[in-house]
This record gives structure tokens, C-alpha cells and sequence, in this order.
């Protein structure tokens, strides 16, 4: 199994499981591992992040404002 089939299939628990905290890091690792969709990855991981409130809120935003994917603060 690849790392990226790997990752796959955790997300895919992690979403049956509703497990936010988990799909947050999830995420933020898949953006961290699959360049060409980082920015999709990320704003999975932002909007996770700003459902529950989490502290990886501003650092997931100032990430995707370095992409040009959030706007500034």
C-alpha cells in the first residue's frame, strides 16, 4: 500500500468516524505530502479547524495566505 493510498484510507475513517481532531491533522499532513494539492488540502484542515475552534486556526490561515488561498489579515 502507498503512503498516499495510506493516508487516503485514514482520512476516509477519520470522516466515517467524525472525528475532527483527526481530520485536521490528516489534512494538514496530506498538504504537508502531496504538494500539487496543498491548498485544497489545507482549507479541508482550515475549515475543520474553525468548526471545532481549534487552536491550528490562525497557522492553518497564515499557511494558506502564503499560498494566496486566504486573504491576509
Amino acid at each position: 500500500m502507498s503512503a498516499q493510498t495510506a493516508l487516503d484510507a485514514r482520512l476516509l475513517e477519520a470522516h466515517a468516524q467524525g472525528d475532527t481532531r483527526a481530520l485536521i491533522a490528516l489534512y494538514t499532513e496530506a498538504a504537508d505530502t502531496v504538494v500539487d494539492a496543498q491548498a485544497f488540502y489545507l482549507t479541508h484542515a482550515y475549515v475543520f479547524a474553525l468548526e471545532c475552534g481549534a487552536s491550528e486556526v490562525p497557522a492553518l490561515r497564515a499557511r494558506l495566505a502564503a499560498l494566496g488561498s486566504e486573504p491576509a489579515e
